[in-house]
């Protein structure tokens, strides 16, 4: 790296792009790492040393060709409401922050093309009055980016009818390298897969088209049941009919409901949050009747998006409730066996009371995907870490969130092609450093 690539950096940007003060490094230098406290422990006192905020492609070539030259360190960020770290500049450098790089570029026929700072808040809105609405979106989408979701993200609100960002969502990238003379890189089809939640570590989203899915009157749900069981059992019935249609089911084990202080819910009680078309409200009344559920809240589609929803209380806003009441919680990430996931969890339960279970029903590659986050008391790392071993003992996947390495996280794509990959189009090393370890036997 270049010593001199500050000067460089101010002789070459035009400065309203560029924040150097403190306050805004610890600001962009941050994520929602903080949900786990190993992470915490792990990114303390990482800081940029530079803020980068381009808003057209123009200033974002020029930013990455002074970076390429210098070879100053480039960590991505969109608006940071990741979970992992892949925010946090660990060698320090320049934070590209892609905020401001938020245009919606066209919405057409079930497909929407934008910028990758567009707001995924915004992107629905614009979609619904269009006659559509986004197939799958985390449930900080008021603020989240679409690049941060598809470089950080998984799935959340929808992924039970359409998957994950793995599943069609995307139509196209464009991705720029980090180079003296940056390339675009266009993708479609199967090129795209190896781009999705790699934290902008072997090349720049630039451009995002993804396909929409037809816009549906959701109603929204708040049961209530005597147990956890009958509540699973409720969701997983609800999950597998595919003649009821549903964006959103979200089981909470006593007493997470309570940290929902807004939705004022029963106490001692299993909670499901749904979001149900309005078309379907007998069918899922008769359903609610047959597992002997509760009605606590019903919201009529007109006052979907307006005011606080059931899905700010899901996906990791369960976790950050949570942790408002109780900083000393922490979580983890699992996928249970659909063929036996109620029993990997009483078991689970019988040997770690403290567990709280907390149940997201998604679909993958078109299979029933029953994922965990379940909220845990943190001790100590190594407690954690025999937690996450006994959960593998019992033929439960671990999506280990408490590292900010990508492999060891679970869900990158192979590491030998990324690796490949990142030699093109970031030959210098310097996109989002560390987070990609390089394999052992690896020539580039």
């Amino acid at each position: 790296m270049n010593e001199h690539w500050s000067a460089i950096v101010k002789e070459r940007i035009d400065p309203e792009l560029l924040q150097w003060e403190e306050p805004a490094l610890a600001k962009y230098s941050m994520d929602y790492h903080h949900f786990s406290p190993i992470l915490t422990r792990q990114l303390q006192g990482k800081l940029a040393e530079c803020i980068a905020s381009p808003r057209s492609e123009q200033e974002l070539d020029a930013l990455l060709s002074v970076a390429a030259e210098t070879g100053v360190p480039v960590t991505v960020r969109g608006n940071g409401t990741g979970n992992y770290g892949q925010c946090v500049p660990v060698t320090g450098g320049i934070v590209l922050n892609l905020a401001k790089y938020n245009k919606v570029l066209e919405t057409g026929e079930g497909i929407m093309s934008v910028q990758a700072g567009a707001r995924l808040g915004k992107m629905e809105s614009t979609a619904r009055k269009a006659g559509y609405e986004l197939r799958t979106m985390p449930s900080t989408f008021q603020s989240a980016t679409i690049g941060g979701f598809l470089c950080g993200g998984f799935g959340g609100i929808g992924s039970i009818s359409w998957g994950t960002i793995w599943d069609g969502l995307v139509r196209s990238l464009k991705i720029k390298t980090v180079e003296v003379e940056p390339r675009t890189i266009e993708l479609q089809g199967e090129e795209i897969l190896p781009y999705l939640h790699t934290y902008g570590t072997i090349g720049i989203l630039s451009e995002v088209e993804i396909n929409l899915a037809p816009r549906v009157e959701w109603m929204q749900w708040a049961l209530t049941f005597d147990s956890f069981a009958q509540a699973f059992r409720f969701g997983q019935t609800v999950a597998e009919d595919s003649s009821l249609v549903k964006r959103l089911i979200s089981i909470h084990e006593w007493p997470i409901s309570s940290y929902f202080i807004p939705l004022d819910l029963p106490a001692g009680r299993t909670v499901v949050l749904l979001e149900i078309d309005t078309n379907c409200e007998m069918q899922l009344e008769r359903a609610i009747a047959e597992y002997d559920g509760l009605t606590a809240m019903k919201i009529s589609a007109e006052q979907y998006h307006k005011g606080v929803g059931v899905s700010d209380f899901t996906w990791n806003h369960t976790t950050l409730w949570a942790r408002k009441s109780d900083p000393g919680l922490t979580y983890l990430q699992l996928n249970f066996d659909p063929t036996r996931a109620l029993e990997q969890i009483e078991i689970m339960k019988a040997a770690y009371p403290e567990v709280m279970n907390h149940i997201e029903f998604a679909r993958q590659n078109g299979k029933l995907l029953i994922s965990g986050l379940p909220l845990v008391p943190f001790s100590t790392e190594e407690h954690l870490n025999r937690l996450m071993d006994r959960y593998e003992q019992n033929g439960v996947r671990v999506n280990n969130p408490h590292t900010w390495d990508l492999k060891d996280g679970g869900r990158s794509y192979a590491h030998d092609r990324l690796w490949q990959i990142k030699h093109r189009h970031d030959p210098g090393g310097i996109l989002n450093q560390e987070k990609l370890k390089r394999p052992a036997a690896s020539s580039v």
